[in-house]
């Protein structure tokens, strides 16, 4: 069951998650708006970020679980792989894999666009190991 496929969820994108997106979408370029994308019944964000020298394409992913679920967000230009990214360059962000009660991802404060930021703090420390091979925050634990 999807996002889009029950009350809650469709009340939840309709009053939080929507109005969320739009006010991150105010103003920015139109090259680096979130964009919604259904995808049978997972609901995609798909955009640009520019976190230093380089524009990357990512797109996150609201999976049926979600809000409850984290959203899973993946970079879809190519990066060499380094020790925080997953298969398929899926971020390693919320402890995917871990228990719910263990996850750093909160449904009651966190929105779609708080992933999406988050990707740009990973893109961030990416950009540093990539000229430092350094890590610049610690370790989820």
């Amino acid at each position: 069951m999807g996002l889009l496929d029950h009350e809650a969820g469709k009340r939840r994108l309709l009053t939080v998650e929507i109005p969320v997106i739009e006010r991150y979408n105010a103003g920015r370029d139109p090259e680096f708006r979130i964009r919604l994308v259904p995808v049978g019944s997972v609901l995609t964000l798909r955009y640009r970020l520019k976190p230093g020298h380089n524009v990357y394409e990512l797109e996150t992913r609201l999976l049926s679980g979600y809000p409850t679920v984290p959203p899973e967000t993946r970079v879809l230009t190519p990066l060499r792989h380094c020790p925080h990214l997953l298969e398929g360059q899926t971020l390693c962000m919320w402890r995917q894999g871990s228990t719910r009660a263990a996850n750093r991802w909160d449904p009651a404060r966190f929105t779609a666009v708080f992933a999406v930021q988050a990707a740009w703090r990973w893109l961030a420390c990416y950009e540093i190991w990539y000229e430092t091979g350094e890590w610049p925050l610690p370790e989820a634990k």
